[in-house]
């Protein structure tokens, strides 16, 4: 079954909650599009987008495309929008992986990471900065492992990718393996749980990608800089 079927398939959940949204077949692409509610604590509409959500060939194992469609949000990658396709940057790599390996209905994305990411955009225009913004390009997906990992060390955060790829189970109450003194289940744990969802080839594609970064280059050279001297 491809990915337009099975995204056609999730529209009926998706209109009979979200009555604002339509259905339309584009040049044999399946969409939703319409108006998108945003409430507040209270229940009570904070604020509307125009949206089209258009299916791609893999859906579920990667995200529908997302546009703002009633032009107020501006066409750069500064307010998280891609120049060059005018959608939407909903989550860094590894993220979108992750939610899509758990399982991926259009119903679930909607109400969750696309949400997400327009109330981000109320939050930026009530108070001029996206709330945990994360970078763009490289320096975006690491921030995912930063924040997972909960070290800003990236040689930390490698370690910390080839311990799952060697795939030993840890014991929840054995010393936790970053060498911090504590126990795994108060250290890193979460962490585990959290990138198990990853494959195999995923995670090492990010362990050879985080070593191609400059950002890697510049610390390997820092660092012999300093055993040098």
């Amino acid at each position: 079954m491809n990915g337009y079927t099975i995204f056609e398939e999730h529209i009926p959940a998706v209109i009979e909650k979200h009555k604002e949204l339509s259905y339309k077949n584009h040049n044999g692409i399946p969409c939703i599009f319409g108006s998108l509610n945003l409430n507040d604590e209270h229940g009570i509409i904070e604020d509307t987008y125009q949206i089209e959500i258009k299916a791609v060939q893999d859906y579920p194992n990667s995200f529908p495309l997302v546009f703002e469609t009633g032009g107020r949000i501006p066409r750069n990658i500064d307010w998280h929008i891609f120049e060059a396709t005018g959608n939407c940057c909903i989550a860094s790599q590894p993220e979108e992986i992750i939610i899509c390996n758990r399982g991926l209905t259009l119903l679930s994305f909607i109400d969750n990471q696309v949400k997400n990411y327009f109330y981000s955009q109320i939050f930026r225009n009530q108070n001029g900065y996206f709330l945990k913004e994360r970078s763009h390009g490289d320096k975006g997906w690491i921030e995912f492992f930063e924040e997972t990992f909960m070290t800003d060390n990236i040689f930390n955060i490698e370690f910390g990718l080839n311990q799952i790829i060697k795939g030993k189970k840890i014991d929840r109450v054995s010393m936790c393996f970053c060498g911090s003194g504590k126990k795994y289940r108060r250290c890193h744990k979460r962490s585990h749980d959290i990138l198990s969802k990853l494959s195999l080839e995923n995670i090492n594609y990010f362990l050879h990608a985080l070593r191609e970064t400059s950002e890697y280059k510049i610390t390997i050279y820092r660092r012999n800089q300093i055993l040098i001297k």
